[in-house]
């Protein structure tokens, strides 16, 4: 299981010989790695947590690229399907859909999803995680949200190895509540600070996250720099 983080909440998966996007948020992403997708010859499938823009990101632009399968909820398959992207399993809370030799789950998360079209306020859906199993272990991306005690039921019912929390505060978890829910809701092995940094207004220090975790690995990722389970 290979990962590289790219920025915010962008996340590049590589298991069970497929590769996968996680809300690849590239283009005005300034923590996004220049020059990493000239190395990227294939994607199999994108994630998308939600309809906010910097999640979305370059989804159309990479899926019409790599001919990948869009995974994520109704809205957002239907919205995006209508942009150009051909290839889409739409989804909702609860739901695992199996394709490639893994499972793509998506699990609650406490946030907004709404975005701003043509002036006017377009529902995308409700604001969703994802545990991805393969062969070599579950991922959980949590996307982004505040602490909340059902991640305790996501250990247990998709057993991931691997957590990527969001710790930036302000719109989601700080650095304080990721570590609570590792250390009394989750049992990572390695989990890896997002969605902190980006922007001004993203305060959370991953450091704080380092410091109060008991219980797994945490690793603060490079953008661009790979990184295995």
């Amino acid at each position: 299981m290979r990962m590289t983080w790219l920025g915010h909440s962008a996340v590049h998966l590589e298991t069970a010989g497929k590769s996968v996007l996680i809300d690849p948020f590239f283009t005005g992403n300034p923590k996004h790695p220049k020059g990493w997708e000239d190395g990227l010859e294939r994607v199999d499938a994108i994630v998308v947590t939600h309809g906010h823009e910097d999640h979305t990101g370059d989804t159309v632009r990479l899926a019409q690229k790599y001919g990948a399968t869009l995974f994520a909820q109704y809205e957002i398959c239907m919205w995006m399907n209508g942009q150009g992207v051909e290839k889409v399993q739409p989804m909702n809370t609860g739901g695992t859909v199996e394709e490639g030799g893994l499972a793509f789950s998506m699990v609650p998360a406490f946030h907004s999803a709404g975005i701003m079209r043509d002036g006017e306020p377009r529902s995308m859906g409700d604001p969703a995680g994802f545990v991805i199993t393969g062969s070599e272990g579950a991922v959980y991306h949590a996307g982004d949200t505040c602490l909340f005690s059902d991640m305790k039921l996501i250990q247990r019912l998709y057993q991931p190895k691997v957590g990527f929390l969001p710790v930036g505060d302000r719109f989601t978890m700080n650095p304080s509540h990721a570590a609570i829910a590792c250390n009394e809701l989750l049992e990572l092995e390695l989990v890896v600070p997002v969605h902190w940094g980006t922007f001004d207004l993203l305060t959370g220090d991953p450091r704080v996250l380092e410091k109060e975790v008991r219980r797994g690995r945490v690793h603060i990722a490079e953008p661009g720099v790979p990184f295995e389970l």
